[in-house]
C-alpha cells in the first residue's frame, strides 16, 4: 500500500502552495492510516498537513515531503517524484481521508487522529 502512496504521492516539481485559512478542518492535523488493501500494518505511516500546504508522510523508512492543495473535501498532495498528484476525499465530518486507486478502488483510509473515527480502524 505505501508504494502505491509514494509512487502516487510523488508529484509536480513545483506545486503552488494551496491557499490556506485559519478555520481550515485540515491545516495542522495528523491523519493516522486506518485502514490499507493490504490488510497488514506493515505500511503504517501518518500523513501530517502544515497551514502553508506543506506535509509529510511520517513512516519508518524515513518521512518524505510533499505539498498539498484542498479543494472542497478533496485534497491533492504532490512531491518531485510523479507527475501525478494522489488524490485523497474528505469524509463529510472531515474524520476520515480516503485514498483511491487509479481505477476507482478503494486503497487505503487516513483517520484523523484523536478522533472517532480511529475506533473503527482495522490497523491497529
Amino acid at each position: 500500500m505505501y508504494r502505491f502512496l509514494l509512487a502516487g504521492v510523488a508529484g509536480l516539481a513545483s506545486f503552488a502552495a494551496s491557499a490556506q485559512t485559519a478555520g481550515d478542518w485540515l491545516a495542522g492535523t495528523t491523519w493516522v492510516l486506518c485502514e490499507s488493501a493490504s490488510g497488514t500494518s506493515a505500511d503504517r505511516d501518518a500523513l501530517v498537513f502544515n497551514a502553508d500546504g506543506s506535509g509529510r508522510v511520517i513512516r519508518a523508512q524515513g518521512n518524505l515531503e510533499f505539498r498539498h492543495q484542498r479543494t472542497g473535501n478533496t485534497v491533492a498532495l504532490t512531491t518531485g517524484r510523479s507527475p501525478q498528484p494522489v488524490q485523497l476525499l474528505a469524509s463529510a465530518d472531515h474524520t476520515v481521508l480516503q485514498l483511491r486507486g487509479p481505477e476507482g478502488s478503494p486503497v487505503a483510509a487516513y483517520a484523523l487522529q484523536g478522533s472517532a473515527a480511529m475506533a473503527k480502524c482495522s490497523l491497529r
